[in-house]
């Protein structure tokens, strides 16, 4: 509750963060059934960096940490522009251009670097565009040519190379720019005590004062998660059955 209310001076609207209407995400391994156990919300597999797909703030309460591993690991997004544009301005334009399948929150062609009035923008995440196990990609969906895994590929190898480790513990309030700051996971592995078991909740929040100009390509995703309309889930304790969100290919 504390951290709701300090996040209120950050940025005074929340989103929702699926079609449930769940505002809280709880971050936590569960092995309940295989689809959670693999989703990369509950594993305790590394991920690789990415961006929320909405939200211009990510905000993080970590309540526990693990016995080992599971570091959050932030790099900036406009010094993987800067390193592509010095060394490989050709993946800039590939990135930029309007002909990347995401595949959700919904089916959408539209590119991963926007410049956005005085702004660089950076908005995706590799399962929407390459699949993984729990998500396989469907076949009648677009793939992804060459030059565009090239330059995923580029985007992970710099932003590995010019990350920041943070190592959480317990009461750690974090907040990110999510237009602009890409963000991973370290594997883990969680203790036998509740303790050293990795617990974080995650919102995201908008700033309707100080937020940047969101490209056009991604209104539709930023209304549906903070317009007012719509159902909203306040699960202060991991959500229960019924309220996991399962991602769904529609076309």
């Amino acid at each position: 509750m504390i951290w709701l209310g300090i996040q209120g001076y950050v940025a005074r609207q929340q989103g929702r963060q699926d079609k449930k209407g769940n505002m809280l995400v709880h971050i936590h391994a569960d092995k309940s059934s295989e689809i959670k156990s693999e989703h990369h919300r509950h594993s305790t597999n590394g991920i690789t960096f990415h961006t929320e797909e909405t939200g211009d703030v990510i905000g993080w309460l970590t309540r526990s940490a693990a016995a080992s591993g599971g570091n959050c690991v932030i790099a900036s997004g406009h010094t993987v522009y800067n390193v592509l544009a010095a060394a490989r301005p050709d993946l800039i334009r590939v990135l930029a251009r309007s002909d990347w399948p995401f595949a959700f929150p919904r089916f959408q062609c539209r590119p991963i670097i926007y410049a956005q009035d005085s702004n660089i923008v950076i908005n995706f995440g590799r399962t929407p565009l390459l699949g993984n196990a729990t998500h396989p990609r469907p076949k009648h969906l677009p793939t992804l040519s060459p030059q565009q895994v090239e330059a995923l590929d580029a985007i992970e190898a710099i932003a590995r190379a010019t990350e920041m480790k943070i190592q959480t513990q317990a009461g750690d309030i974090h907040f990110i720019n999510n237009l602009a700051i890409l963000h991973r996971r370290d594997a883990f592995v969680n203790g036998d005590d509740p303790t050293t078991k990795r617990h974080l909740v995650r919102m995201r929040l908008r700033n309707e004062t100080l937020g940047w100009a969101i490209p056009h390509e991604l209104k539709q995703e930023w209304k549906d998660a903070f317009d007012e309309e719509g159902d909203r889930n306040w699960h202060l304790e991991p959500m229960p059955e019924g309220f996991f969100p399962l991602r769904m290919y529609t076309n």
